[in-house]
Order: structure tokens, then sequence, then C-alpha cells
């Protein structure tokens, strides 16, 4: 869908702020790429609009991305990708492979992007030992977030969450016969994001 098409629409809404990004993602196809600087959307302060979604926006983003069609690693990396001015497509991109457990059943995909997530906010640009205070800082998040993941859901595997291997024929099948990523997934995407969101500085 053309540029302006969607501006057209977004005024037609009249949001504002973070509702201006989510109602234009909306209008766009999942191959076109997104960015705030894109929109050139900021807050009072000149700082980019990621400071305007909260957990909330996040999941409804993600939401629409994995009812699109994307896995749910890719969608919650695109929840924050506009935090670390990362492009939208990027961020799809980069999450593709952690779907699923990465295709043999390990940890869901929510949870690997969530390492990303807590990588992007809390490691250093030096070296790990030479930041031993930044990285004991992620990696207690990283603790932090698997402990309340497991705490809402038994596990942080895919084939345990889900009860199947969704990457054999026989397990996507029944995944599919049973609705298992539709009544499921996005629980684990929401809880996801909540618990990322919860985590503090």
């Amino acid at each position: 869908m053309a540029e302006s098409t969607c501006r057209d629409c977004v005024k037609a809404e009249g949001r504002q702020g973070r509702r201006v990004f989510l109602a234009a993602a909306c209008c766009l196809s999942p191959g076109v790429k997104l960015g705030y600087s894109h929109w050139g959307l900021q807050d009072r302060k000149g700082n980019t609009a990621a400071a305007f979604l909260n957990t909330e926006d996040r999941v409804t983003l993600a939401m629409m991305r994995f009812r699109e069609g994307f896995h749910c690693s890719q969608s919650v990396l695109e929840a924050y990708a506009a935090d670390f001015d990362l492009d939208p497509e990027l961020a799809r991109r980069l999450a593709a492979a952690l779907a699923g457990g990465s295709t043999v059943g390990g940890e869901c995909g929510v949870v690997g992007s969530a390492y990303l997530v807590l990588g992007l906010k809390y490691a250093g640009y030096r070296a790990a030992h030479g930041e031993t205070e930044r990285e004991d800082r992620l990696w207690g998040r990283v603790r932090q977030f698997l402990a309340e993941f497991k705490k809402r859901n038994g596990s942080i595997t895919c084939r345990e969450l889900l009860g199947i291997d969704a990457f054999t024929r026989e397990g996507r099948d029944e995944a599919l016969h049973k609705n298992l990523f539709v009544t499921r997934c996005p629980k684990y995407i929401r809880d996801g994001i909540e618990i990322l969101d919860s985590l503090d500085s």
C-alpha cells in the first residue's frame, strides 16, 4: 500500500503518537519497511516515538504481526525494534530462526527473542570481560525473565509448551488440527512482553 494512502488512513483515524505508528503498521503490507523515524514521530522532548510504546502497544503490534503469519520470535523482536533504532524488517529476519525452538523443539521463540531484547538493552559495547558489572546486570535480567516465564507457563521449551514438536510433519499437522498456534502462542507472546517490560532498568 502506498505511503500516502497510509497517511490518509492514519489522519482519518485521528490517532496521535504511538497510535499513529500502530495504525500505520496495520495499513502496510508485511514487506514494507516501517520505523518511527520514517513517520517522524517524536515526543515533546524530541525523543523518538519508541518512548510512546507501552506494554499493551507492544502486545498489539506483536499480535498483529503474528496474525499476519510471522512467527512468535519475529513478532516479539519487532515490538522492540524502535527502541533500538532497528529496522522492523531486519528485526523479523534476525529472529526468524528462533521460531519453534529453532526447529529442534528448544526454547520458545518468544524466549529466544527476549534474550535478544535483553542483550540490546543491557549489553555494553566493549568486550564482556571488561564490563563485569554490566554483564552481571544482563545475566540477572535473563534469569529473572526465565524464572517468571517458567512460573507462568511451566516451561520455556516450544515442545513442552505446545505438547508437540511443531517441526515434524506429524507435529505440525496435530498443532494445526488442535489450533495450538492460535490458542496457546498468543499467551506466550503476551507473557514475554509483559515480563520484559516489568524488569527494572
